[in-house]
């Protein structure tokens, strides 16, 4: 696709490929043509069987039906010809009979582009078409048939589906056919037609008459000639016109894409850099505040003698703020490796049921200090996954430990796991004091830490979850209060991990037996 200064744009269906609008305007307008020229066939045979049989109009019908006959034919080849004209393999005109033609109207050599070639397909049928009308006049009346004025159409369509010269190319071609149809009847160079029945018997030797009927057909022909290329012209430039607004706002988008893209592409970049530089600061600053918190430990311990109250009291401020700082340290190791793709190499065959099981554990002691009851569903007939096991667990803790921080003593904390259309679902319920509407949309975010402030914590403890999760393919939500709590209390973490995931039972096996072959 290119721009509207002769640039190609997906073809509508039915053309060929990357056409402009203009070409496929006019390969649509050739099958036109010979679709209409079906239609006048059988209008023809239909109206020659009207008049001799309801009329009683009396002429020979047998130049009808070979006239007929040889319309089909040619009507054929132009259909084999419309079908190829937009993939260059257009048949054409024997060279004896293409040579003359192209003189004649100019028309452009197979070579020749294909809007060239198109028009000059709608001229030949044109001319061919008239040339076979004004034979058929011959044979049903000459001046005599009032259907003479249908030479109209052609000029018409001529304007409206070809270029606005060709329709008085047409017009001119028309007159000149019936001015030499009526000047070899009236000079009985050709036997005349009389229509029985119908018309006086001499009146295609009536001056007067056939002067009357060639100025009301001249000026029929040029009038209709320039109200239809009057119009049809408007509406061209009209078309060209949006074409070349759709084109320049094409333009303009996919340089807008592409200067987005560009932008994307820097801030990936910096967001990689930083993620190195977190993961590089994070491990330098991590090893001298454990050396430091060692220091204090072993004070508070006695090691370097006794301490007063007052130098007891700020060595424990001192660990604990180092303890806060080291946790935040953790947290953006584990994000700068989260994000940097670690998780994909820890990639193994991980039962869901022995992660839950060991995570929970990690958190008894916890929910037992404040008496709060853990509670545990998890089914035995659960799938194995390929997954990070120690990612995994690192979620499911956070988010138990989160649910134990904000339930009060003697409160209840549930995790329950099921399986459904394939995809695991993790649930962690608490009776805890819920979170708030204004905090709910945001706990995933980094940094976070909602309105509750005066709990512990770095912030980063569900962001980090959030990112296990995605990482896998899945991912987590938050209710509160909890829909499953019949007092309207606590909250719901659900996670999920996708199908995709989990390992087909007959990999499982095949593993198996891989480990335990038989003699």
């Amino acid at each position: 696709m290119t721009t509207a200064s002769g640039g190609r744009i997906a073809p509508r269906e039915g053309t060929g490929p990357g056409l402009t609008p203009e070409e496929s305007a006019l390969v649509v307008r050739i099958g036109v043509f010979v679709k209409m020229r079906w239609l006048a066939i059988a209008g023809v045979l239909i109206a020659s069987l009207i008049a001799t049989q309801v009329f009683h109009i009396h002429f020979s019908l047998v130049p009808i039906y070979i006239i007929c006959v040889v319309v089909t034919l040619y009507n054929f080849f132009f259909l084999y010809q419309a079908r190829n004209l937009d993939v260059g393999t257009r048949a054409s005109l024997p060279e004896v009979l293409a040579v003359p033609l192209r003189r004649f109207l100019i028309i452009p050599k197979a070579t020749s582009s294909l809007i060239e070639r198109a028009r000059a397909t709608g001229n030949i049928h044109i001319i061919v078409d008239l040339a076979a009308l004004t034979v058929l006049l011959h044979y049903t009346g000459g001046i005599e048939n009032l259907f003479i004025f249908y030479f109209v159409f052609h000029v018409i369509l001529a304007g409206i589906l070809l270029h606005y010269r060709v329709a008085y190319l047409v017009a001119t071609w028309a007159i000149f056919l019936v001015v030499l149809l009526v000047g070899l009847e009236y000079y009985e160079v050709i036997p005349h037609v009389h229509l029985e029945g119908f018309a006086a018997a001499n009146l295609h030797q009536q001056g007067s008459y056939i002067l009357g009927v060639l100025v009301a057909l001249s000026t029929c022909l040029y009038a209709s000639a320039y109200m239809v290329t009057s119009i049809s012209g408007e509406l061209r430039k009209r078309q060209r016109e949006v074409v070349a607004l759709q084109q320049k706002g094409l333009t303009e988008k996919t340089q807008e894409l592409a200067e987005a893209g560009q932008e994307l592409t820097k801030l990936e970049e910096g967001r990689q850099h930083l993620l190195r530089f977190l993961a590089i600061a994070s491990h330098d600053l991590k090893a001298p505040l454990s050396a430091v918190q060692s220091y204090i430990q072993l004070m508070l311990g006695g090691f370097s003698g006794e301490l007063t109250d007052k130098q007891r009291q700020m060595l424990d401020r001192s660990s604990t703020r180092i303890t806060e700082q080291l946790e935040l340290i953790s947290d953006l190791l584990d994000i700068s490796r989260i994000e940097g793709g670690q998780i994909v190499q820890e990639m193994e065959e991980v039962s869901i049921s022995q992660v839950v099981q060991e995570s929970v554990e990690n958190v008894r002691a916890l929910a037992a200090d404040k008496n709060i009851k853990l509670g545990i569903k998890v089914p035995a007939s659960l799938p194995k996954l390929e997954a990070s096991g120690v990612r995994l667990k690192q979620a499911i803790t956070n988010l138990l430990v989160n649910a134990i921080k904000f339930t009060p003593e003697g409160g209840d904390v549930l995790i329950r796991v099921t399986e459904q259309k394939g995809d695991i679902f993790m649930e962690i319920m608490d009776t805890g004091t819920g979170i708030s509407a204004e905090d709910l949309p945001k706990i995933f975010d980094d940094f976070y830490r909602g309105s509750d402030r005066e709990k512990p914590g770095t912030g980063l403890g569900l962001s980090i979850v959030r990112r296990v999760v995605e990482a896998h393919g899945g991912k987590i939500w938050a209710e509160s209060p909890n829909p499953e709590d019949k007092k309207g209390q606590g909250s719901k973490f659900t996670m999920t991990l996708p199908k995709s995931l989990v390992i087909a039972g007959k990999k499982q096996s095949q593993k198996k037996l891989a480990s335990n072959p038989k003699d």
